[in-house]
């Protein structure tokens, strides 16, 4: 299955939901190629990969001047593979527009590729430009992180008109795989009512799954680690493990024990 990651907004947890949510899909078994397409490359510093070790990245990949299969690197951490970016990414979207073929070139290197792994996972740029356009286009589902803020009800509109353009023209496959809140507050009232409006306009496509506000899945980017190598037992760990499982369709494994906020002692944020 191949998943782009999308929201054009940024800020949103897009990249810490493409690192974690793959390092768990590698370390449940499955095969897993991160394809970094943000010109950030923030995905690729999140699995501890140099850039300026890098002579060949998804750059190179996109502009024809490398195989995908000489760019893609074997990362630390169990089953997964990446085929990172730097900074030469900035300047491909002038490229891409002035070649054949130009919303198609990810596709079509993936499609060489594509049976050597489970699942394909794209960090798409916060922007609606050629780049992510060739994410859409070759994905099978689109996956779109959100805050529970108001404003991000906007961007959410906007994205669907794309995936609309994209269905139309290039890739009428493409689902909408689910839609992910991040940094969610259940306590706060805006956070129901902006999940109840999204639940109510995209019925059935809301996550069970929130990701909350996670000190761990704060730190660990800077330990070039996805969280569930950093701090396996954090509450951010555990978010994208149900994540992953929730995307899989299978059941969470049953708590040893359970744990309330409401005992004598409550338990620390980790």
């Amino acid at each position: 299955m191949v998943y782009a990651i999308a929201n054009q907004k940024g800020g949103v947890g897009k990249t810490t939901t493409v690192v974690n949510l793959s390092a768990f899909l590698g370390s449940h078994g499955r095969r897993v190629l991160c394809v970094d397409i943000d010109p950030q490359g923030n995905t690729t510093t999140g699995f501890g990969v140099k850039k300026k070790h890098l002579t060949q990245s998804s750059y190179e990949v996109l502009t024809g001047k490398a195989r995908i299969q000489d760019a893609i690197i074997h990362t630390d951490f169990e089953n997964v593979s990446i085929l990172p970016a730097r900074n030469t990414l900035a300047g491909a979207e002038l490229e891409l527009s002035e070649l054949d073929n130009r919303v198609n070139r990810l596709k079509m290197q993936l499609l060489t590729c594509k049976l050597d792994y489970d699942d394909i996972v794209i960090d798409c740029p916060p922007a609606l430009g050629l780049l992510t356009i060739n994410g859409l286009v070759a994905a099978d589902r689109l996956i779109i992180p959100m805050l529970a803020e108001f404003y991000a009800l906007e961007g959410l509109s906007q994205l669907t008109n794309t995936i609309k353009i994209v269905r139309s023209n290039y890739n009428p496959s493409l689902e909408i795989g689910g839609i992910l809140f991040v940094m969610f507050d259940p306590r706060l009232n805006v956070s129901r009512q902006v999940e109840e409006e999204v639940e109510k306009y995209f019925p059935g496509k809301v996550f069970h799954t929130k990701i909350p506000r996670n000190v761990r899945l704060s730190e660990a980017p800077s330990h070039g680690k996805p969280v569930m190598y950093y701090d396996p037992g954090s509450k951010g760990a555990e978010a994208y493990m149900l994540l992953g499982l929730e995307l899989l369709g299978e059941k969470p494994p049953e708590k040893k024990r359970k744990l309330s906020i409401f005992g004598k002692k409550k338990e620390r944020d980790t």
